[in-house]
């Protein structure tokens, strides 16, 4: 056989591999929003598996359905089958199946990525759309909050927060400081660290009303109403006049490349914080080089540029002046953008307990 029939042949096992994968993957996503790897987990072991009716019965699904998703999950040895077609999950896979971790949740995503995928493809078109709205992906706000919880909820408060440094901890446990959380999305960083801090005031801003809409729903965890953050639906390239000096930290979760105009943001960001005041972004691992983040980052480099396609990028193309950053604008490109707005020295922090992202420090002079 020769070299080319050779990697032709690979080429083949390669796209029939990943056409597999998205399958069990969508079905790993169906599992999550039933809650069938928890139930199972739940009701059956290596020593008592069950039949697919037991999982129908416990998760109150039909049979028939949960039957072929077994099948499915069993094939794709997600979970565990026997000839007697019962069905549980290894001891060693509990964990990670039956809890939302952040590799379980990522299955999600591209159902929600690929709603507008017909008007993702005249966006290539040399005569089509500069990009979409983020109103055409109506379930992608849902599924960002249920990955930000998987990743930040641990970590937020006892790791990012004392990264930041200059005393923000110390200054927000002691009170009367203002926070503002830009692209708060559906504010659930805000209500953590609203509940945390109860004596300091933070406010979320975002552009999505429904993600507003969302937030402001948001209660304490015993239920009752916050009285120390509030929510606006708000452009974040251009904020209120009165805001002017008036946050003594600002805080971006993953939200700056989604901007059409992330300068006008930043612009913003520096005109609204206070003298001394701390700005930290948190944003998606990169390097500015496809190629150093090839090397660097292996399969995740792949997921993120696709991530960025889908989403990303559409949603900050979509105006004439637009940067057009997506979501991989990377370390470079990223620290000259915070130079260029006013932060002459910005620090990068590595964030190993946020797996794709980076976080940027810069304190208003």
């Amino acid at each position: 056989m020769s070299q080319q029939q050779t990697c032709s042949t690979s080429m083949k096992e390669k796209l029939f591999n990943l056409a597999v994968s998205n399958v069990i993957s969508n079905a790993i996503n169906i599992g999550n929003r039933l809650n069938l790897f928890k139930t199972l987990a739940d009701i059956s072991s290596e020593k008592g598996p069950v039949l697919p009716e037991q999982l129908a019965e416990a998760a109150g699904c039909k049979e028939r359905y949960i039957r072929e998703w077994c099948n499915c999950m069993a094939c794709g040895q997600i979970i565990e089958v026997n000839e007697e077609e019962k069905f549980w999950i290894a001891a060693e896979n509990v964990q990670e199946l039956s809890n939302s971790s952040f590799e379980a949740v990522m299955n999600g995503m591209m159902a929600t990525l690929l709603e507008p995928l017909d008007e993702l493809i005249d966006c290539f078109r040399k005569d089509g759309p500069l990009g979409l709205e983020y109103a055409q992906f109506t379930k992608f706000q849902y599924f960002m909050g249920t990955m930000s919880q998987a990743l930040h909820e641990k970590h937020v408060v006892a790791d990012m927060l004392p990264d930041i440094g200059n005393g923000v901890v110390e200054k927000l446990e002691a009170g009367g400081v203002r926070v503002l959380d830009v692209g708060c999305g559906g504010g659930f960083h805000s209500s953590l660290l609203a509940e945390q801090y109860p004596k300091s005031h933070f406010v979320g801003l975002d552009i999505g009303e429904d993600a507003i809409r969302q937030a402001k729903q948001r209660k304490t965890k015993s239920g009752a109403a916050f009285n120390n953050l509030e929510f606006i639906e708000c452009d974040a390239g251009k904020m209120p006049e009165i805001w002017t000096d008036s946050f003594d930290l600002v805080l971006i979760f993953d939200a700056c490349h989604d901007q059409r105009r992330p300068d006008l943001c930043v612009q913003e960001i520096h005109r609204v914080l206070k003298p001394s005041g701390m700005f930290a972004m948190v944003e998606v691992l990169g390097s500015s080089n496809v190629y150093t983040d090839k090397a660097a980052m292996g399969p995740l480099a792949a997921m993120m540029y696709g991530c960025s396609m889908f989403h990303c990028l559409p949603v900050g193309s979509n105006c004439p002046d637009a940067l057009c950053y997506g979501a991989m604008w990377g370390q470079k490109r990223a620290t000259d953008l915070l130079k260029k707005c006013g932060f002459p020295d910005v620090k990068v922090i590595d964030t190993p307990y946020f797996p794709i992202n980076v976080m940027y420090c810069a304190q208003k002079n």
